[in-house]
């Protein structure tokens, strides 16, 4: 097989996949909270391997095989809303969340207070203090505050200081649904954030230059498949002459 018809699959496969992370990212554009997937690539030699003596050249040899994804973790803008347990960070820290598969990460800021006054994420997860344990308020005391650094006040009575986690690399966390991170095994970074109570962070696609670069990955898509094309009716071409020849 051609070493060409390999850089050409490889590079379909990588196009397809950059297809699908930048139509995920389009489709979390008005998700609050959301921070854009980024794919990562590798570079294979089919030649350096094939034991033919193959010339070796990078430009004709070289194919790219998905590696993975990371967390583009750029700061979303700050939407007023008014709802007293609607929270926004600003900075690098995330929000701290127990969950029946153990502690999660979030920037999905939209809380809700359960029937026993515990604060919860929109699922019913509650929402961990610095304690490690869920914070919990009174329903029939007042509304409820919470400070820039996540001190959650009722009646100026201090029930709790919510649970923000920093890491030194935020945008290996790994997705777990639900705009969640699961930090198992993540080194931890020094908090530089704030909270903005009566917000929500938005999504951080940039939904423009998301559309420019979806056009530009179809482009290199069908130019993919027309390299591949051409690659195979050249083969089907030289092996109908060289049966010929051979008879």
């Amino acid at each position: 097989m051609d070493p060409g018809y390999y850089v050409s699959a490889g590079s379909l496969k990588a196009r397809a996949f950059q297809l699908d992370v930048v139509a995920n990212n389009l489709a979390n554009a008005a998700t609050v909270g959301y921070k854009p997937d980024q794919p990562f690539f590798a570079v294979f030699n089919k030649a350096a391997g094939s034991g033919r003596k193959l010339p070796l050249s990078g430009y004709l040899n070289d194919g790219v095989v998905f590696a993975e994804t990371g967390v583009i973790t750029e700061q979303g803008n700050l939407r007023a809303t008014g709802r007293p347990l609607d929270v926004a960070i600003e900075g690098n820290a995330f929000l701290s969340l127990s969950t029946p598969n153990g502690v999660r990460v979030t920037r999905d800021g939209r809380l809700q207070m359960g029937t026993d006054g515990q604060l919860q994420a929109m699922d019913g997860n509650p929402v961990l203090g610095k304690n490690g344990q869920p914070i919990k308020v009174d329903p029939k005391n007042g509304s409820v505050s919470i400070s820039t650094d996540g001190t959650v006040q009722q009646n100026g009575q201090a029930l709790g200081q919510l649970d923000l986690k920093a890491y030194e690399k935020p945008g290996a966390l790994k997705r777990t649904g639900a705009l969640r991170f699961d930090p198992t095994g993540a080194a931890e970074a020094p908090v530089k954030g704030t909270v903005t109570q009566g917000h929500l962070e938005q999504s951080a696609v940039d939904t423009a230059s998301t559309m420019v670069e979806m056009i530009r990955l179809n482009r290199l898509y069908e130019m993919s498949l027309k390299v591949a094309s051409t690659l195979s009716n050249d083969l089907d071409s030289r092996s109908i002459n060289d049966i010929a020849i051979a008879r």
